[in-house]
């Protein structure tokens, strides 16, 4: 085989291992999903109505460049005003989240974020705020709330 052919050969074998990586890759950012998606977090509380959920997959393994992360995100109409659903939001989740309240809440609302006690690499932010016409929240919504859960792969 002369060099030429070689070098040829090298990178039609480089090539075709490159779509493996893709896929193991991709299945592994969809299991992140997969886990993310089966947290008490997520679920929509009894009384609420879900106007959407969105997952991304991320394509990242180092926590510390969240924005490598695979997310989870909903968003639902609760019958709670901002602040009472942000009380019992801590009441349901606060023994699996290490949640921490944050003044960076839209106005009348309320915010909040921390990590999974038991994983501090997945990563929660909520606000809850008053709905908004743009929302199509039912009548009677007294916030539109947004969870967003990430995660890097391992």
């Amino acid at each position: 085989m002369t060099g030429r052919t070689a070098l040829l050969v090298g990178i039609v074998a480089a090539a075709a291992l490159l779509p493996l990586g893709g896929c193991s890759s991709d299945a592994a950012d969809q299991k992140v999903i997969d886990r993310l998606s089966s947290l008490d977090v997520l679920a929509v509380p009894s009384g609420a109505t879900e106007l959407s959920r969105v997952s991304h997959k991320g394509g990242g393994a180092d926590v510390a460049a969240i924005r490598g992360a695979s997310s989870v995100t909903v968003v639902y109409a609760s019958p709670q005003a901002p602040t009472d659903f942000g009380r019992a939001f801590h009441a349901r989740h606060d023994a699996t989240w290490n949640l921490k309240d944050n003044g960076a809440a839209p106005r009348g609302g309320w915010a909040s974020g921390g990590a999974l006690r038991t994983e501090p690499g997945t990563i929660a932010t909520v606000e809850a705020r008053p709905p908004a016409a743009a929302d199509q929240a039912p009548g009677g919504s007294g916030s539109v709330v947004t969870v967003e859960v990430s995660a890097t792969r391992p």
